[in-house]
């Protein structure tokens, strides 16, 4: 398990009582997490200090474990863990527990708790852009945590219809039955209709996709949980067809507002977070123009 502060931004002064936590996963460099929750916990006066954690698949027994062996608070768990630390917590909410995902891992004296917020942060998200799941025909595409936490929020939020589209059929079956999904595959004689069927599509794939623009229509909204491009290949297709779309920069806010809650028991300054996620996008942006493309904010 190797860790990192994230490159180029100044984080809070660490001292002896510093807390830690993190972010677990991999080829996670791209991540803004940390400059969000040092952001927050500098504006709250918590002396917290929040850094990433790059996990090999084969040692996801030990990072936890290392968890309550050196003391840290807790961490976040993002690709492709979220499924894998499971086993290894000594409790988990009944959301992450009926989704088989965990994306928030808090230590409480030794004994470590799961939860998931993506499917809190997904859903604020969506009302921030004034998109209703109850009632709509919802397609999700992918079958990892971040999908699986999609489906369950479809279901609990009274989706009219759920389907799951995704490369790995077995997957695909598992991530369905979360929230008694159909599924659909990913050729194109079956996802074109899927898509252009929905009213509400959710991407949970973190590569892009070979997409038809005609299979979309205007009257729908598409939301991309990646966040790594202001304009994805899928948003692009989707507003060439006048559909309403977003990339997931709202999600990784509020899944991150409801971890710091967690950890710290503390309301969240959630504008202070939005504006230092702002603030790397630009920063970011402004990387890719000048022509420096290395290792991403």
């Amino acid at each position: 398990m190797t860790t990192s502060r994230e490159a180029g931004s100044p984080g809070p002064a660490v001292s002896g009582s510093t807390r830690v936590v993190g972010v677990c996963g991999q080829g996670i460099g791209y991540t803004l997490s940390p400059a969000m929750h040092n952001a927050a916990f500098r504006h709250c006066g918590l002396d917290y200090v929040y850094v990433t954690f790059e996990v090999a698949t084969t040692a996801v027994r030990q990072a936890v474990d290392g968890i309550r062996g050196l003391g840290l608070a807790g961490v976040n768990v993002t690709k492709p863990l979220k499924t894998d630390v499971l086993p290894y917590l000594d409790e988990v909410s009944d959301e992450a527990r009926r989704i088989g995902s965990v994306n928030t891992i808090v230590n409480r004296s030794g004994r470590l708790a799961g939860a998931s917020t993506d499917g809190a942060g997904l859903l604020r998200a969506l009302g921030e852009k004034g998109v209703s799941v109850e009632g709509s025909r919802v397609l999700i595409l992918g079958a990892g945590g971040a999908a699986r936490a999609a489906c369950d929020l479809a279901k609990q939020a009274g989706a009219g219809s759920i389907a799951i589209a995704a490369r790995n059929a077995s997957r695909a079956r598992d991530t369905a039955q979360v929230g008694d999904a159909s599924v659909v595959s990913l050729a194109s004689y079956e996802l074109g209709p899927a898509l252009g069927n929905a009213d509400l599509v959710i991407n949970a794939i973190p590569t892009d996709l070979t997409l038809d623009g005609d299979w979309f229509k205007a009257d729908q909204f598409v939301y991309d949980t990646r966040y790594d491009q202001e304009e994805t290949a899928l948003i692009r297709c989707a507003r060439s067809r006048g559909a309403g779309a977003s990339n997931g920069i709202d999600m990784l806010l509020f899944q991150g507002a409801a971890s710091f809650e967690i950890w710290t028991g503390r309301p969240a300054p959630v504008e202070v977070m939005r504006s230092a996620l702002e603030d790397q996008l630009r920063r970011r942006a402004g990387r890719e123009e000048n022509g420096h493309t290395g290792q991403p904010l």
